[in-house]
């Protein structure tokens, strides 16, 4: 098996975590990214103390100089990357959007959109000159069009970066570079149960039933993401966990829960 080299963005935690754990216990090596020195180098110190190749480094993702960064240590480390995923992204505070400050607006566009453009942007001049490779984005909700009061905000960027990830992928389509977008569906990470916390005691408690039943653990649906990945030949391509095979079962337990 050929060793894969894997950046991924906003990976100290979360989903971002579980796909570098995944692609580690497949023997390959991985390139951590997050905003906070200590813990970047903590996760790279567990991963390798448990015999994984991993490195790290600290970087905001709005910052281009970051995504430099990421390709300099991955080349340095390893002399090639294989795959890129722009997994970074932070939640909407639950309030109406009239409600948002604009500093709220501003820094959630400049995560969720310009970080992940910037990191699409990089990946593909990256891979450009070395002739391959595979980028993938990180849906959320929103990106189908679906709509919850209180998520408007990250609703909108979600959307924009499935609209951005389809024109990217017609612009190298005459390369020899994938794109494509990760749709996890809805997974029980702190990111989740934050956005969650912040509604009222009725709301909490509605919200509770809905994620027991429409969630699933970063352990179940990592493995299946990080398996397509590495299987993904399509010049586009969009994985999705939660298809309607797995959704059906769901939502016909949600009706009946009162």
């Amino acid at each position: 098996m050929e060793k894969k080299t894997v950046v991924i963005t906003g990976s100290t935690r979360g989903i971002g975590y579980g796909l570098a754990v995944q692609f580690l216990k497949r023997g390959h090596q991985v390139v951590l990214n997050g905003r906070n020195p200590e813990v970047v180098a903590k996760k790279v110190h567990d991963l390798t103390s448990q015999g994984y190749d991993a490195r790290g480094i600290a970087g905001d993702v709005t910052e281009e100089t970051t995504h430099q960064v990421l390709i300099a240590l991955a080349l340095e480390s390893y002399k090639k990357i294989d795959i890129w995923i722009n997994n970074a992204g932070i939640p909407q505070a639950y309030q109406y959007f009239e409600d948002l400050n604009s500093q709220q607006i501003r820094d959630l566009v400049s995560v969720n959109i310009a970080g992940l453009m910037l990191g699409t942007q990089a990946a593909v001049r990256f891979f450009k000159r070395q002739g391959y490779g595979k980028i993938f984005n990180m849906e959320g909700f929103g990106s189908d069009g679906r709509m919850m009061d209180k998520l408007t905000l990250y609703g909108t960027t979600k959307r924009g970066v499935n609209y951005f990830t389809k024109s990217v992928s017609r612009e190298v389509k005459e390369n020899s570079i994938q794109i494509g977008i990760l749709s996890p569906g809805m997974v029980r990470t702190d990111f989740l149960k934050n956005a969650m916390s912040a509604a009222e005691t009725e709301e909490q408690s509605k919200n509770k039933k809905v994620m027991d039943i429409l969630a699933e653990d970063v352990e179940t649906v990592t493995p299946f993401l990080v398996e397509q990945i590495l299987k993904s030949t399509k010049k586009y391509d969009r994985i999705e966990y939660l298809t309607k095979k797995r959704l059906i079962p769901k939502i016909v337990r949600l009706m009946m829960v009162k």
